[in-house]
């Protein structure tokens, strides 16, 4: 989710005031609800994805398109609290924070959570974000990850700044710690320089798990240098496979271990106690999206002003579209289907379509759920709310969950205490 009121379904925000039983986007209260129903079904984490622009034209303030955004780091102490055993996640931009603030916050959070902290890292995608920053607009797609690289590196040193067993906290000798096992790091590279040590003791899982999106050429191979688990888009187990076999073939030649990195795909299930249920419901929510509030969320996403094309124009013979976003995304659709159009994109743009097969009864989807894994690859599904969330949330966890738990597919308790120990067991 986003700390915002429709994180992903256009127009999620639109829900009878009645039905609000967890009250509204931002007040507290939504966030404990959903948080305590995800550790209830014994979901491995809350994730926060996160984005630093936005209500930069009309329609994206008209509509809420993932906006306004609040701070979702914000939330994170107040959730460890109470769901004691949920992993959290958070999304953090390697490039307008700064390595040493990034490794102690999260070496913080880690300690807050007990160790069930997780960091989704990204690189910014919009010229909004730059331009909020002091900036023009965000350097080239692949310079940013070239600089994430180097990101990367100062924080794996300020972890490792502490070695183990320096923390003595010996009473009798009024020794809090052994100097020797706890040095500077005195970085100096192309983008960052850095002293060290950390400020923060070990944390309980020594790093945050380590989340990661990039789809695009540059994006996998950062992924595969840095993640622990890869989100990812398929629009059908061939391309699911693809992606997969692709995932394995890179981290092969990386030197890594491909059964080390986990993969799972967005999923917006719709469950119901009837398909016909599950079917009228997803027109509805489909039918209240305007085109130009799909195509301000796509013009975010990818980084490019869509308002300025034929929206019936096939993608493959338009002038001038120059994708600096979410390359990945938009080759997704277009390697599908090269005469697709904007139009068409925007009708099922992160809604699905009306026959959507993640709409239906809760044995339905979860055969579904089974032969996506099973035929395309992967570990397991990135669920995002269709409606309000406190209360989709308690429909997937009262309805589908139970089916998943009686097919074996899907855990019945926590295994360990860490967001590493639930993503690995």
């Amino acid at each position: 989710m986003l700390y915002c009121p429709a994180p992903h379904m256009i127009m999620s925000w639109v829900y009878p005031p009645e039905k609000m039983t967890a009250g509204k986007w931002y007040e507290i209260e939504y966030w404990t609800a959903i948080a305590k129903t995800l550790e209830r079904g014994k979901f491995d984490m809350f994730f926060f994805a996160d984005g630093w622009a936005g209500g930069v034209n009309d329609p994206s303030v008209k509509y809420a398109i993932q906006f306004p955004t609040h701070d979702p780091v914000t939330l994170l102490p107040y959730l460890a609290a109470v769901a004691p055993k949920l992993g959290l996640a958070v999304t953090m931009s390697t490039t307008f924070y700064e390595p040493y603030m990034v490794a102690r916050k999260l070496s913080s959070l880690d300690h807050i959570s007990k160790g069930r902290v997780g960091w989704n890292i990204v690189c910014s995608i919009s010229s909004g974000e730059a331009k909020n920053f002091g900036m023009d607009e965000l350097p080239p797609h692949d310079l940013r990850y070239d600089r994430a690289d180097e990101f990367m590196e100062v924080c794996y040193k300020l972890w490792g700044s502490w070695e183990p067993g320096a923390m003595l906290m010996d009473m009798e000798r009024k020794i809090f710690a052994d100097p020797a096992k706890v040095r500077k790091i005195n970085h100096a590279g192309k983008w960052f320089k850095c002293q060290g040590p950390l400020t923060v003791i070990p944390s309980p899982q020594g790093r945050p798990y380590l989340f990661q999106a990039g789809s695009s050429e540059r994006g996998r191979d950062f992924a595969i240098k840095h993640a622990d688990c890869i989100f990812a888009v398929g629009t059908g187990v061939k391309q699911m496979r693809e992606f997969c076999d692709d995932i394995k073939t890179r981290a092969d030649r990386a030197g890594r271990n491909p059964d080390e990195i986990k993969i799972i795909w967005g999923a917006q299930p719709l469950v119901a106690d009837s398909e016909s249920e599950a079917r009228d419901r997803i027109k509805e929510i489909r039918a209240r999206i305007p085109l130009e509030a799909s195509l301000a969320l796509m013009s975010g996403h990818f980084n490019v002003d869509l308002t300025r094309f034929d929206v019936d124009t096939p993608i493959s013979k338009l002038v001038g579209l120059d994708v600096t976003g979410t390359k990945g995304m938009f080759e997704t659709y277009s390697r599908q289907n090269p005469n697709i159009t904007l139009r068409d994109i925007a009708g099922s743009y992160l809604s699905g379509s009306d026959d959507n097969a993640m709409a239906g009864t809760p044995d339905q989807i979860a055969d579904y759920m089974m032969y996506l894994i099973d035929e395309g690859g992967g570990d397991g599904f990135q669920i995002t709310p269709a409606y309000y969330a406190p209360q989709f949330f308690d429909d997937i966890v009262d309805k589908l969950i139970p089916v998943l738990q009686k097919r074996g597919v899907f855990r019945s308790e926590y295994e360990g205490n860490t967001l590493r120990d639930y993503m690995t067991k």
